[in-house]
């Protein structure tokens, strides 16, 4: 987190004030209120995604609910160093506590939920990679970064279904890799990870309907996504064509695997470094940064609302979830 406010200060203090407001110059009511509308829609389609999933468990819970709870999570993972996962838990946590369902069963569910995110994420930011590499300028160390990362998130994404649909299951395989199921502090968790995997193994492999779906769900919402960005950027004046706005969205995705709080820094960083792919005014990058944080603070003050509101405690959940 120190870190990230030193790069924050660091780029508004190198990139010209002047500049950003020069961005700015260019709002538009009725592209702003457009944005809001898209931006609305997105969290009800990864609301739409998350119901589909619970269905295929046979779990029925108020679509208005789920809003609030996928709301509720988003704002715990938006503060919480967890790389944009510290509020699973929480949302496991609310299924349980308000409709009693199997902890394992509503954490598996946050888990399917997020592994289709983080995995689609993982496709279409290798997708960005080849558009950045045969489409634009980078340095040689850039373009060497990129290839490792292409093959690495492909390796990830191939074991993680590849151990998924053998039934070996890749959660259960990383816990025994790294010894942990040798360690007497956390060899009892192995049994209870095993509980919560079945569900994923179950959903992948046998459910095709649901996970048909739900993948559908996801890629309605990366459509909504692309004109969320077009109209952000259209309102800081940049027209950006298709391939531009594939770079932005996806290094802002990638900002928020960062396991830093609110990816404080390695989203400014981002969007910088788009802008300098792109060859446009960096000022262009901080401002739709400022855009996306402003967007993201409105959902975590809701999220968190809710959970202030109701009164629930992290230490309530903590020692919900071990148990």
């Amino acid at each position: 987190a120190i870190i990230g406010v030193i790069i924050v200060v660091f780029l508004f203090w190198y990139i010209r004030v002047e500049e950003i407001l020069k961005a700015f110059s260019h709002f538009s009511l009725n592209n702003l209120i457009w944005f809001i509308l898209v931006s609305i829609a997105i969290m009800v389609s990864l609301t739409l995604k998350w119901n589909i999933i619970l269905k295929s468990q046979g779990c029925k819970i108020p679509f208005s609910k789920l809003f609030v709870y996928k709301l509720a999570g988003f704002g715990v993972s938006y503060v919480t160093p967890a790389a944009h996962m510290g509020g699973e838990p929480v949302r496991a946590y609310l299924l349980k506590t308000h409709h009693n369902i199997p902890f394992k069963k509503s954490l598996s569910s946050v888990v399917i939920d997020k592994s289709l995110d983080l995995s689609l994420d993982g496709f279409f930011a290798c997708i960005t990679i080849i558009i950045i590499l045969f489409n634009f300028t980078v340095s040689k160390r850039t373009a060497a970064l990129m290839i490792f990362s292409f093959f690495a998130m492909m390796g990830a994404m191939y074991a993680f279904y590849h151990l998924t649909i053998t039934e070996k299951g890749f959660f259960t395989t990383c816990f025994r890799l790294l010894g942990l199921n040798k360690w007497k502090l956390t060899k009892k968790y192995e049994k209870e990870i095993k509980g919560m995997e079945s569900h994923l193994i179950h959903f992948f492999k046998y459910n095709k309907k649901g996970f048909r779906n739900a993948s559908l769900a996801f890629l309605l919402t990366w459509i909504l996504m692309f004109f969320e960005y077009k109209l952000a950027l259209l309102l800081l004046g940049y027209n950006a064509s298709f391939a531009a706005i594939f770079i932005v969205f996806s290094l802002v995705g990638l900002a928020y695997i960062i396991p830093v709080p609110a990816a404080l820094g390695a989203l400014e960083f981002g969007q910088s470094s788009a802008s300098a792919i792109l060859r446009v005014s960096s000022g262009i990058g901080l401002a739709l940064s400022i855009v996306i944080r402003g967007r993201d603070m409105i959902w975590v003050f809701l999220g968190l609302s809710y959970l202030a509101l109701h009164k629930i405690k992290f230490k309530d959940i903590k020692g919900n979830n071990n148990n």
